[in-house]
């Protein structure tokens, strides 16, 4: 039997809670936490940071395969001023029956925002009912949104999440999200700019 969202939520913070990482919530979930209204999401996705390139991979693997999943490499596409990647950059978990994506992404540090997001994130527990879990801030989860749509232009999601991160969330560290979007190449979205506070709409 499959599990449900928040059952494999639950069983990949145990799991990845046992194993030598840092580790942090994001995704659909970690939006939700911040947004006045939540939305529904079936994937649970974490970023993790291990060691080494190679270590982190490890480590995302025997977490998926603690969870009875079969882990399997993961692909994304290089985005701004990203250059060639030397090593894979997400583990995910192999899609059930008549499924087109796993259930469980474990994204990894070959992601040029992912390492300063889960250092960040082990400052930011935040209580999900059944443990306080590491999730990425805010302004993190933003680089990650403007991050991911430039690698996907058509996913909407990202853009509400951007939206109303904007809207939503009051007290946003507007200096770092500038640094960032500067160190990274990256731009906010032009569907949402105008949401953004104005230090960041130049």
């Amino acid at each position: 039997m499959s599990l449900t969202p928040l059952q494999a939520l639950k069983k990949t913070v145990a799991a990845l809670s046992g194993l030598p990482c840092r580790f942090c919530l994001i995704g659909g979930h970690a939006a939700s936490l911040y947004r006045t209204q939540e939305r529904f999401t079936r994937d649970v996705d974490f970023a993790l940071v291990a060691g080494s390139d190679d270590q982190s991979r490890e480590v995302a693997e025997q977490a998926i395969a603690k969870l009875g999943m079969k882990p399997m490499a993961g692909f994304i596409a290089l985005a701004g001023k990203e250059s060639a990647r030397s090593a894979l950059c997400m583990v995910t978990s192999e899609p059930s029956p008549l499924e087109l994506a796993g259930l469980v992404d474990i994204l990894l540090p070959q992601l040029p925002w992912v390492t300063e997001a889960v250092e960040r994130a082990q400052d930011n527990l935040i209580d999900l009912g059944f443990a306080r879990v590491p999730v990425i801030t805010p302004e993190d989860l933003i680089l990650a949104k403007c991050y991911a749509f430039t690698n996907a232009p058509d996913r909407f999601q990202d853009l509400d999440d951007l939206k109303r991160l904007f809207q939503d969330v009051s007290d946003l560290d507007t200096d770092y999200l500038r640094r960032r979007l500067f160190e990274l190449g990256l731009t906010i979205p032009s569907e949402v700019k105008k949401f953004a506070p104005a230090s960041l709409r130049a």
